[in-house]
């Protein structure tokens, strides 16, 4: 199965999709999330929304609050 993501380039504010299931690390560096490929032409690329943003859009949200 293969999850595509619409995430904002950090950079140019343009959209970028992702296949997610191509993506081997994910982490934060300030205000920015870096997402970490795998493969042969492996890359990484900088998006506004956290991982958590990137979850929930795709899979939807824990139920769990913050309070």
């Amino acid at each position: 199965m293969r999850f595509w993501i619409r995430c904002t380039r950090f950079d140019s504010g343009k959209p970028y999709y992702v296949n997610f299931s191509l993506v081997g690390g994910m982490w934060r560096d300030g205000d920015k999330t870096i997402l970490e490929f795998v493969g042969s032409g492996a890359q990484t690329i900088e998006v506004r929304e956290t991982p958590e943003d990137i979850l929930a859009i795709h899979l939807g949200t824990s139920g769990v609050s913050a309070s």
